[in-house]
């Protein structure tokens, strides 16, 4: 029931993330796209600070019999002061950020717009961490969703009849929505402690919340820092490799703000699962229970592949309407078709993800994503003002095997599973393939009688 409350409305919120992004594509055009994600790599970051770890250090906890009101308390402390000093890090840094970095004076006002948000965002994460670890999905949910009603619509009340520029109007619309998710979150929360009470307090909660925040911290700011160094390289290479300003800020608009979003969309139909996967297994570990363990991992690999190679499919066969019904893009709908075979590896590396964090083997994934993005940022520099856009695509291509090999190396071998290759991979692509051809059928056979 939790997965399908999951699911459903990750595919709603998506889905209005989609829309939300072709209107203002359709506003501020691929370059400004281009920028608008720039923007948002560097603001991760900031994010990053106050939340990583925090989440998940809350659903373990709590999972595991430990969410009493101080270990609450020390989880928002710790997030919250860590998101202070990165709003006034990430507020006070913007003129260097915005040109040395992004290298256009427009993106100073919208990063310190972003950057208000910042302790909102650090105690929605705590929050939600917490009912996720109950499986109560259903307030978290009705969070998202609020969130990203208040976003959208204060956005576009703003972008119409505000004198703020479009990115600023924008940024202040996403910070306003956390604003609004704290205000619901809050007082649901204290409701349903005083309704349902809370666990009994034990020692230790704070060496556990830095046992598990504290790499997931350290690991995903160096990861994320690493991430923006890609995303502001990607523009300066393709810049270097014969593509004005512009030009090249519209190309990496197509890739990162057009392509793959649509391409991770059909993730949130496991990323529900995949995110409840962490308590369970937390849970199951916590209790010696491997086989339990080991069959909630063998699910989760054969319905995601089995998932994945269809998903691969559609985008193969439709790349050319999504790209067009979505942004009116030829360019991204090219890239989408390439791109494409990539989804079913995607989807399970990011399930893999969640199955080692439940495992505590946060650590592990941590040093993978750490020299997955190494590999990607040296490969940028080199090959991306050479090779142009077509390098990335290989690069991303070369990033997604490599994370995935390891991460899957590690769960197999924590959790003693032996792969069956026929059920696992034979069936699930076989089925893709079969897939592939009868929606061709069905593409050409719709086009002959229209």
């Amino acid at each position: 029931m939790n997965a399908a409350v999951l699911t459903v409305s990750s595919i709603l919120l998506r889905f209005l993330g989609l829309w939300f992004r072709s209107v203002i594509t359709g506003r501020i055009g691929a370059s400004g796209m281009g920028l608008y994600q720039l923007i948002f790599s560097i603001f991760l970051l900031g994010i990053t600070v106050c939340t990583s770890g925090f989440g998940l250090a809350m659903t373990r906890l709590v999972a595991e019999g430990r969410g009493s009101r101080g270990c609450v308390l020390r989880c928002l402390a710790l997030a919250l002061a860590l998101s202070g000093a990165a709003l006034g890090a990430l507020f006070a840094g913007a003129d260097f950020i915005s040109l040395h970095f992004i290298r256009s004076p427009l993106a100073v006002r919208p990063l310190r717009i972003l950057a208000l948000g910042l302790p909102f965002i650090a105690c929605c994460a705590c929050l939600k961490g917490y009912f996720f670890a109950l499986r109560n999905t259903v307030i978290p949910v009705l969070g998202d969703f609020w969130e990203q009603t208040v976003t959208i619509a204060v956005s576009l009340v703003l972008m119409d009849r505000s004198p703020l520029p479009p990115l600023e109007s924008l940024m202040a619309g996403s910070t306003l929505g956390e604003v609004a998710s704290i205000l619901y979150l809050v007082p649901v929360f204290l409701h349903y402690t005083r309704k349902h009470g809370m666990a009994e307090s034990c020692g230790g909660v704070m060496g556990s919340i830095v046992h598990i925040a504290g790499p997931m911290l350290a690991g995903s700011f160096l990861r994320n820092g690493l991430a923006s160094a890609e995303n502001v390289l990607i523009p300066i290479g393709l810049q270097k490799n014969g593509a004005g300003g512009t030009a090249a800020l519209a190309q990496y608009g197509v890739v990162q703000g057009m392509v793959m979003p649509i391409l991770s969309f059909p993730m949130s139909l496991i990323s529900s699962a995949a995110m409840l996967l962490i308590p369970e297994i937390a849970e199951a570990t916590a209790h010696r229970n491997p086989r339990s363990v080991r069959r909630s991992a063998e699910y989760a690999f054969r319905y995601t592949l089995l998932f994945g190679f269809p998903a691969a499919a559609v985008f193969l066969v439709f790349a050319g309407e999504l790209g067009t019904v979505f942004f009116g893009s030829e360019q991204a709908a090219q890239i989408l078709r390439i791109v494409a075979p990539l989804a079913p590896l995607m989807y399970v590396d990011n399930v893999v993800d969640n199955l080692l964090k439940g495992l505590d083997q946060q650590m592990y994934s941590l040093k993978i994503n750490l020299c997955d993005s190494l590999m990607r940022v040296a490969l940028i520099a080199v090959l991306v003002p050479r090779f142009g856009i077509r390098a990335y695509l290989v690069i991303l291509f070369a990033s997604e095997i490599f994370n995935a090999s390891f991460s899957i190396g590690k769960l197999l071998k924590i959790t003693a599973l032996k792969v069956s290759i026929s059920e696992w991979i034979v069936f699930p692509a076989v089925c893709g393939g079969l897939a592939y051809y009868v929606l061709l059928f069905l593409k050409k056979l719709i086009g002959f009688w229209a």
